[in-house]
């Protein structure tokens, strides 16, 4: 076991709160295939069936809704799986039972019902917690934080007019002299900016790092509110969104199901179905899986990284303002002739 959840476990034995850990680990867990995991509502019933469970690579007798690309190449139909009934004395596999004399079509249709329907039920509710359990990753996640502030945007909007301000005096210096006071700061600059290297030089870092700071706090305010996000009504509606597709999904592989028995009880040598064909709900759940973990990634790298981040932010954004501040003074004095050139 590993410490995290050695910690996380002796806290929720002492009452603390570990959901939001327990569904993080629940997700990791679950890419053994164990599909029993969904039933533990505490961690530590969780953690059990974890270690408890030994994998077993023979899919065959694994649910065939449950099909992923990673069981091989050899897994194609499902009438390769197997099934105990109680009227039968002994496993076998769909296609064995279809191709039997013993039974008659009504015998038959009913037989294969029971099975297809035990599949269908052991995934459907699987798949509900599943979808239970990422909305609540997503609703553990803070909509708003006073430790998780986003960078200022008065800070952006000078960043923005300092760069716009030296443009303007590289590339048309007329539309500042001709405002009054300003054009009179101004003006000179546009010919220093030309006639001396090393002020140009100090223009172009200049704009470089107040143009660096703006891209940065564009970049990480963004990011911010893409994670808070996730928690509002919009993230809401996806997940309700989300809901009805997997249903949908599910309804789907339900009536090809029922196609697939109306078929073999009237062709029983036609017994091959391409599992590809049913695991619609589960290509799904593994793609909102991926969603939400992904926003877990991206909120857990916020709060590791959130305070180093703006620690660099401000450094740049005190080193733009230096910077500035350099490049004008020398610039008015230089015109003002204060310094030689």
């Amino acid at each position: 076991m590993k410490p995290s959840e050695e910690l996380m476990l002796l806290l929720e034995l002492n009452g603390f709160d570990v959901l939001k850990f327990k569904l993080k680990k629940q997700l990791e867990y679950e890419k053994t295939g164990n599909i029993d995991l969904y039933k533990h509502k505490k961690y530590a019933d969780l953690v059990m069936s974890h270690y408890q469970f030994k994998e077993n690579t023979d899919y065959y007798h694994r649910n065939p809704l449950t099909y992923k690309e990673i069981w091989g190449d050899d897994i194609k139909s499902i009438d390769q799986f197997y099934f105990k009934h109680s009227e039968l004395d002994y496993e076998m596999t769909l296609r064995e039972f279809i191709q039997m004399d013993k039974f008659n079509e009504v015998q038959k249709e009913s037989i294969l019902y029971d099975i297809l329907d035990q599949w269908v039920e052991e995934y459907r509710e699987a798949s509900i917690k599943h979808m239970e359990n990422l909305r609540e990753m997503i609703q553990l996640l803070p909509k708003k934080s006073k430790r998780y502030k986003k960078p200022s945007k008065i800070a952006i909007l000078f960043s923005i007019i300092f760069i716009l301000l030296i443009a303007f005096l590289y590339k048309n210096p007329e539309a500042l002299t001709g405002i009054p006071i300003v054009g009179q700061i101004f003006n000179g600059y546009n010919a220093l900016l030309y006639d001396v290297n090393w002020f140009s030089f100090l223009g172009w870092l200049t704009v470089l790092f107040t143009a660096l700071y703006a891209v940065l706090n564009n970049a990480f305010t963004r990011f911010i509110r893409d994670i808070r996000s996730e928690k509002n009504k919009h993230a809401e509606k996806t997940f309700d969104r989300w809901d009805n597709d997997m249903q949908e999904s599910r309804l789907k592989q339900s009536g090809l199901l029922e196609d697939y028995v109306d078929r073999v009880i009237k062709k029983p040598k036609h017994t091959f179905f391409d599992i590809k064909e049913l695991i619609g709900p589960e290509i799904l759940i593994e793609k909102f899986k991926r969603y939400v973990l992904m926003v877990e990634k991206k909120y857990d790298f916020m709060t590791k990284y959130y305070r180093t981040f703006i620690k660099y932010l401000r450094l740049v954004f005190i080193l733009s303002i230096i910077l500035n501040i350099v490049f004008y003074g020398i610039g008015f004095a230089m015109v003002r002739g204060f310094i030689n050139v």
